[in-house]
């Protein structure tokens, strides 16, 4: 007698979360109004105005807030609005990385003892996770949609792993959403529909390949 096929429920709810995503943000981007990007607008406008000054001063803005947690698609979209899809992926990228180190060390002088006893399931996961394959697998935590960036990078902290490599792999994983949130943003500037678009296709196409292949390597590496 055949066992039933377990795993099609799964992969058939991934496919339904993708698609859900998408629709969702293809409504707010057409049928918001103007004005919901007005603040935004502004930003990038001063940014562009201040020339080297707003370069650094994104950078640093940047770095800060997600080192607290913010999210760093919303720098992406503004940078890519101010400066373009190419400046605004690799402004907004290092940025992030650098507020992820801050994180990082921060959490790996002074609070140490505290993550440990808040967090030791994370801690103790990433431990394990890490172990081998280490650079792959922060890129597949740095690609999930819905990821705790924050608990990730103060977790991360005080595991045994590499800061080098934390941050080079988290770099590489996080380059694929800054780059649809900079076309995003590009394409509000120009009002082009088709950095729109793709930016849509390409939020879809990563949520479905990161929740997969996300799913492959987290059930060989159980939380105890």
């Amino acid at each position: 007698m055949k066992t039933p096929n377990t795993s099609s429920s799964p992969k058939a709810w991934l496919w339904g979360a993708a698609i859900l995503v998408v629709l969702l943000i293809a409504a707010v981007m057409f049928h918001s109004p103007p004005g919901e990007w007005q603040q935004a607008q502004a930003y990038a406008l001063k940014l562009q105005q201040a020339g080297v000054a707003g370069v650094l001063g994104f950078v640093v803005v940047t770095a800060l807030a997600t080192s607290v947690g913010l999210p760093r698609q919303l720098f992406a979209f503004v940078a890519g609005f101010a400066y373009g899809t190419a400046i605004g992926v690799l402004l907004s990228s290092v940025a992030a990385v650098i507020g992820c180190a801050i994180t990082f060390f921060v959490a790996n002088k002074w609070l140490s003892a505290f993550v440990r006893k808040r967090y030791p399931a994370i801690v103790r996961w990433l431990d394990a996770a890490l172990k081998q394959d280490a650079f792959l697998k922060i890129i597949i935590l740095r690609l999930q949609p819905l990821g705790t960036n924050l608990l990730t990078n103060v977790c991360a902290g005080v595991s045994h792993v590499s800061a080098r490599l934390f941050f080079a792999s988290s770099w590489l994983g996080y380059l694929p959403q800054m780059l649809i949130f900079a076309l995003l943003g590009t394409g509000l500037r120009i009002n082009s529909s088709t950095h729109l678009l793709i930016s849509l296709v390409l939020t879809g196409v990563s949520f479905i390949l990161g929740a997969i292949v996300y799913r492959r390597y987290r059930l060989n590496i159980p939380i105890k």
